[in-house]
């Protein structure tokens, strides 16, 4: 019975692997066809909105308010060029995700009165890269909505290593989400749940979403231990009491 577990769980694992090479090769095969048609065209045309900046009279107003688009044109390229990256090695940046989710509050836009803090238990385990990624993309989208929408006063991001499961948890204590609009699945014009949603059906994860109104929401992702966590090698263990001859009895 045991023999028949780690086979089963070796082949998850391959299979786990197999879809994580071909996410990486798609997200490198985008990141490349950015770079290369997008950002590039948009990088030419800056050149030549300079170009004909440069032509314009120096005190000429126009000239001015052109010069400072330039300047915000190539912030957007610096932006690109930083998100083209991140498609590329975004798993490395990730490996830890309390750190993470601190980036994303760093980086969310300031206003939101919340309090935040990360809240990790258990012992610390390395998360197969696909679960990692969807992980954190899920734990990302459901924390930013509390910054932005709950209008609460504390926001958690709970990460819990248990033996049985790996769970992550995004609470708050803002206002809640409709009913009505929890029963549609969300917006019609936004996807962050269905989103959240899919990505978790992509890891073989359970979802779960509580909230009412004037209460506070909570997201709860929740990964078998045997798809979740990097398999150990298991070294067998020897016997204390051994045959004369070196079998063990």
């Amino acid at each position: 019975m045991l023999a028949a577990y780690y086979y089963r769980l070796r082949q998850k694992a391959r299979q786990f692997d197999i879809r994580l090479e071909e996410r990486v090769g798609e997200r490198t095969r985008i990141a490349r066809e950015l770079h290369d048609t997008l950002l590039q065209s948009v990088q030419g045309l800056v050149l030549r909105f300079h170009a004909v900046a440069k032509q314009m009279p120096s005190h000429d107003p126009a000239r001015r308010a052109m010069e400072k688009a330039l300047d915000r044109a190539d912030q957007v390229i610096g932006e690109g060029r930083d998100r083209v990256r991140h498609l590329r090695d975004s798993a490395l940046s990730l490996s830890d995700l309390s750190a993470a989710f601190d980036r994303v509050v760093e980086e969310s836009p300031q206003g939101s009165p919340a309090t935040f803090k990360t809240v990790v238990e258990g012992s610390v385990r390395e998360l197969h890269p696909m679960v990692l990624e969807q992980s954190y993309s899920i734990g990302r989208e459901a924390l930013i909505n509390a910054l932005r929408h709950s209008g609460g006063l504390r926001v958690e991001v709970e990460i819990a290593y248990d033996p049985r499961h790996f769970r992550l948890r995004v609470r708050d204590d803002g206002s809640g989400i409709d009913p009505g609009l929890l029963e549609k699945g969300g917006r019609s014009d936004h996807w962050g749940l269905q989103g959240m949603r899919e990505r978790a059906r992509k890891i073989g994860a359970q979802f779960e979403l509580w909230s009412r109104p004037g209460t506070g929401t909570e997201v709860e992702l929740k990964v078998p231990a045997a798809t979740a966590y990097r398999l150990l090698r298991v070294k067998p263990k020897s016997s204390w009491f051994r045959h004369p001859s070196g079998v063990d009895r």
